[in-house]
């Protein structure tokens, strides 16, 4: 997958969808899940902070650990509130989410995800029902300048392994989807390992900003 990583701002035209500046119209509360399937030992937490520049921030960090009776890697993921209550400003005249991150300590590299819930879906089956899509950031370091990501809405599907998470299918969301967003998720999975990721801004723009 190839995305766009710039270290500059959110461009001023984009749409805002979670800032952490106290703006009522994109503050989120988010809260963390943990693998509860098979004896699934992974942690993680959320917590609101500032960098070393004083910029608040969202840090979602934790371990992702093998569950024994799987072999395999568990999962972890952060999420805004409930889809019941929950919306988003109309993303669906933009091209993809922009997404400042920092990936600020650990060994986990490639396991990191993005994904949104819609108004179409059961709010009930969130987890399992999303639009989902790979992100690559650079290796953990607490002295780098945050990334900004570009991900077109191609890159997401919601066809995707339960068990990785990767994508079985390709079906990106419609402009119906992208108008009606109700939840954004941040996920860790399909690899084990330690992270700490801070979230600076969420955000939908155009391919060209």
């Amino acid at each position: 997958m190839s995305l766009l990583s710039v270290l500059l701002p959110l461009p001023h035209a984009y749409v805002p969808l979670v800032t952490f500046d106290g703006a009522t119209s994109t503050t989120h509360k988010f809260t963390t899940e943990s693998d509860p399937v098979m004896g699934g030992r992974s942690t993680s937490s959320w917590h609101l902070t500032k960098d070393a520049a004083g910029t608040p921030i969202g840090r979602f960090s934790g371990v992702c650990r093998i569950v024994p009776s799987l072999r395999a890697p568990g999962f972890v993921f952060a999420l805004t509130g409930s889809p019941l209550l929950s919306s988003f400003p109309d993303a669906s005249a933009e091209d993809g989410l922009l997404l400042k991150l920092k990936n600020a300590a650990g060994n986990v590299t490639d396991g990191y995800k993005f994904a949104f819930c819609d108004s179409r879906i059961n709010p009930y089956r969130c987890q399992f029902g999303t639009f989902k899509a790979d992100l690559k950031l650079a290796p953990a370091s607490a002295a780098a300048a945050p990334q900004t990501l570009f991900v077109p809405w191609s890159r997401f599907s919601d066809k995707w392994s339960p068990a990785t998470g990767e994508h079985t299918a390709e079906q990106p969301p419609k402009p119906s989807s992208l108008a009606s967003i109700t939840q954004l998720q941040v996920w860790v999975e399909g690899v084990a390992g330690e992270f700490a990721l801070d979230v600076y801004e969420v955000g939908a723009g155009k391919a060209s900003d």
